[in-house]
């Protein structure tokens, strides 16, 4: 967790935001969130998430580099198989009902 919150410090420093400014921003005092750059507390991962969008920066430049590994890449977002996947379910599905209604009309002629 400290290398966490090594990275986030720099990052937020190197932008100038403060930490109460990246704090209220999230939803928590400032006491909390400078313990997260301390790294002396456990961080939820949508804090994770919500600061990287305060700061503007992807997710994988604020963990180590042994948790941001390479093969994903930080352009690439984590789950875009699996969206992908589970959007092209949804339109197969849609196309179905589509069918199915369209079959329907006809034989109801």
């Amino acid at each position: 967790m400290k290398q966490i919150g090594e990275n986030i410090r720099n990052i937020r420093e190197a932008k100038k935001i403060s930490q109460y400014a990246v704090a209220y921003t999230i939803g928590i005092s400032q006491a909390a969130y400078s313990k997260i750059e301390r790294g002396e507390t456990e961080m939820k991962a949508s804090h994770l998430y919500m600061i990287a969008k305060v700061l503007d920066t992807s997710i994988y430049d604020l963990l180590p580099p042994s948790l941001a590994s390479s093969m994903f890449g930080t352009s690439e977002y984590l789950l875009a198989p699996l969206v992908s996947k589970v959007k092209g379910l949804w339109y197969w599905y849609k196309a179905k009902k589509r069918y199915q209604k369209v079959k329907k009309e006809i034989l109801n002629m």
